[in-house]
This record gives C-alpha cells, sequence and structure tokens, in this order.
C-alpha cells in the first residue's frame, strides 16, 4: 500500500496537478484578500511574499504565508493604497478635466500635455513598491522613496514589470476565470525582475560596508 501511494506522489501527473492547485490557492488568497477593495494593496504585497516564499524558499505552507504577510504588512499596505488611490483619483480627474473639460468650462489646449506629468510619479514608483512591502521593513515614505530608487537604476527594466502588470490585467478582464491562476503567474515574472534587482542592491551595500570597515 505505501509503495502504492509512494509511485502516485512521485508521478508526473500527481506533481503536475499539486503545482497548478498550488497556483491556484495562491490566486485565491489573493482574490479573496481584495474583496475589502481598501486592503488591494496588502493582498498584493501578500500575493509577492507568498510566491517568493513558495517558489525560491520552497515553502508548502502556502495559507501561513500568506495570511503572515497580510497580517504584518496590513497597516502599511493600506497606507500605501490610500495615497495611490487619492492621488490616482486626482490626476485621472485632472486629465479628464484637461481633454473634455468641467461643467462648460474648458482649459488650454497647451494644458492637455502638462496634465499628463502627475502621472509620472505613479509610473517610476508603483513597480517596486509592493514588493518592497512585503520583503522590507520600511516607513511608508521611505518605501516609497525606495521604489522611486530601484526603477531608477532597473531603467528600462522596471517597464517589463508595468508590462507584466498590464497584460495580466487585461487577461483578467477579457477572460475572468483566469484569475485562478494568472495573478500567481504574474507575480512569479515580476519576482524574476525585483529578486535580481534586490540582491544586486544587497551585494553593493555589503561590498561597500566591507570597504569601509577595511579603511578604518
Amino acid at each position: 500500500m505505501k509503495n502504492t501511494f509512494d509511485h502516485i506522489t512521485n508521478s508526473w501527473l500527481y506533481k503536475a496537478g499539486k503545482a497548478i492547485g498550488d497556483v491556484v490557492i495562491i490566486s485565491l488568497l489573493f482574490v479573496v484578500g481584495c474583496l475589502p477593495v481598501v486592503t488591494i494593496g496588502v493582498s498584493i504585497s501578500a500575493l509577492y511574499y507568498t510566491v517568493y516564499r513558495k517558489y525560491a524558499k520552497k515553502s508548502d505552507d502556502i495559507s501561513r504565508d500568506f495570511f503572515n504577510a497580510f497580517k504584518c504588512n496590513l497597516k502599511n499596505g493600506i497606507i500605501i493604497h490610500i495615497i495611490y488611490s487619492v492621488y490616482s483619483a486626482v490626476v485621472g480627474f485632472n486629465i479628464y478635466f484637461s481633454l473634455f473639460g468641467f461643467n462648460g468650462i474648458k482649459l488650454p489646449e497647451w494644458y492637455t500635455v502638462i496634465s499628463f506629468i502627475p502621472v509620472l510619479p505613479l509610473v517610476f514608483t508603483m513597480p517596486f513598491l509592493y514588493p518592497l512591502v512585503a520583503r522590507f521593513s520600511n516607513s511608508v515614505k521611505g518605501t516609497i522613496k525606495n521604489s522611486f530608487t530601484m526603477c531608477m537604476i532597473n531603467f528600462p527594466r522596471f517597464l517589463l514589470i508595468w508590462l507584466i502588470a498590464a497584460t495580466a490585467l487585461l487577461i483578467c478582464v477579457a477572460f475572468p476565470p483566469a484569475l485562478l491562476l494568472v495573478p500567481t503567474g504574474a507575480m512569479y515574472l515580476t519576482g524574476m525582475i525585483t529578486e535580481k534587482a534586490f540582491s544586486s542592491v544587497i551585494s553593493r551595500i555589503k561590498s561597500q560596508e566591507e570597504k569601509d570597515e577595511g579603511n578604518e
């Protein structure tokens, strides 16, 4: 009986089914975590951490990893989500106002180009924002500042993160059942970029610290 069970669990079919099942579970946890809306940012960071633990650290405790990350990042994740949501709403209204006017008021055509400038802070901070929340302890201000720095030193590689996110969103909107697979897959691809960037920065810091210690 034991040999039969071992044979089943070692088969490629069982391993494939388990791998797909893990992806579905992680994605479902992410979707459920997003339902209160205000916790979307927290859920994104928890998704990142869970995928990191699962595929980089070979952890099989998916639920515990997700809920631990969700709990630890709850405060900063909500604050960051609110900040970016309010800012995005203001920027969006500003662009709409510049293009179509409001209550009969029309702005000069030259303002249309200017109205898109406030989008840049979003473009140059969001790609590394929630991975930083998931992987490092920092203040909200420090996280946003570090995310901007990471984008600057990883230009234009951070644009791939935007491409991954946009593609994942379009797929899920066009085919909602894809929510069972796409979030985990997209975050895995994102992690390939961000973890390499994090490792590079950490290595530089350690090298600098060793150099400073040697000069003392």
